[in-house]
């Protein structure tokens, strides 16, 4: 029997071999930059922002890439053809490969309990497996390929989670969401959650583990929902059973067992910041151990602030990112 150990060596050298990963290879001590954006352009008047984000962003084709974190809009644009259909088009504008995970303003919360008439959420996902993720490549005037989670044909459904190596660096979306991952409104709802939740652990654990295989200095994950509810602010009231508890839990484990550094980037709460999500808890007269010092955790700017975060990877640093602040200046509050 082939172990686990030699399927992912195999497919580190398949992967060796694919145009992207070779100009990568060749490029694997050069610093390089990329843009961090999501929860953008919530009501009509926001949508100037939105186009004075993009065009600034526009203004950088050097940067390797743009990561989309979810959230559209919110579900009363984002659940339409017209407004997705917009989104769509923007990305596809931009001049730099675009790597887009859902979030729940666009599936999760297409229902009448958000106020929403006319959707349903299962459509809704289909809708956008179907347009934002129709082959093997980004989206983006300039198209990058990458791996997705439905090559393997044991989840084949979820072309949403995709995986990309640049710079020593492992990439990877995993689709969990905002309204506590879709768990706990309705049965279909949690048999949908139970099904996606294992995907998005199994790709996980296997992403860490390709990227000790590839011998990565870093491991950057990226998805929609804040899955640190103990750390406010946080969007809306934590619910048990928690529908992100899970992935936390692994992320944790991962990261533990992981030898470099760890990056985990989401919206969802619309506070942008950075920090160590993994503190211990407090013991009452016991003082707490040193947080694990290769993980941190990024929020993207979101509505109302307009803005994108730079993120530079030098492979000859320490700390292999480095992140920079970029305020849209017609965006800026004067």
């Amino acid at each position: 029997m082939v172990s686990l150990k030699t399927l992912l060596r195999a497919l580190a050298m398949l992967t060796a071999c694919s145009p992207l990963s070779i100009s990568s290879s060749l490029a694997q001590n050069e610093p390089f930059s990329f843009a961090l954006i999501g929860d953008l352009g919530y009501v009509p008047a926001e949508e100037p922002l939105v186009v004075n984000l993009l065009a600034d962003l526009a203004k950088h084709p050097e940067l390797a890439f743009v990561v989309h974190v979810g959230d559209l809009s919110t579900p009363r644009y984002a659940c339409t053809n017209e407004h997705q259909d917009l989104r769509l088009r923007q990305f596809n504008s931009l001049p730099q490969p675009l790597i887009f995970t859902p979030g729940d303003n666009e599936w999760v919360d297409c229902h009448p309990g958000q106020g929403i008439q006319g959707f349903d959420p299962f459509e809704r996902l289909s809708r956008i497996r179907k347009n934002f993720f129709p082959d093997d490549r980004t989206l983006g005037a300039r198209r990058m390929s990458v791996m997705r989670q439905s090559a393997n044909p044991k989840f084949s459904t979820f072309v949403e989670n995709a995986r990309w190596v640049q710079g020593g660096v492992t990439f990877l979306t995993v689709h969990a969401t905002g309204s506590n991952n879709n768990l706990g409104r309705t049965p279909e709802g949690d048999a949908e959650h139970s099904e996606r939740n294992a995907a998005n652990i199994a790709w996980l654990r296997e992403s860490f583990e390709l990227a000790k295989t590839n011998g990565s200095r870093a491991v950057m994950v990226l998805t929609q929902a804040n899955i640190f509810p103990d750390f406010p602010p946080y969007p809306g009231k934590p619910q048990k059973p928690n529908g992100t508890a899970e992935m936390q839990s692994a992320l944790h484990e991962e990261a533990t067992r992981f030898a470099g550094k760890v990056v985990i980037v989401h919206g969802d709460s619309h506070y942008f910041r950075i920090d160590n999500p993994f503190r211990a808890p407090r013991v009452q007269g016991v003082r707490p151990p040193p947080t694990p010092s290769n993980t941190m955790r990024v929020e993207t700017f979101g509505t109302p602030d307009h803005h994108w975060l730079m993120v530079t990877v030098d492979p000859s640093e320490a700390n292999v990112f480095t992140f920079r602040p970029r305020i849209v200046d017609a965006n800026a509050l004067k």
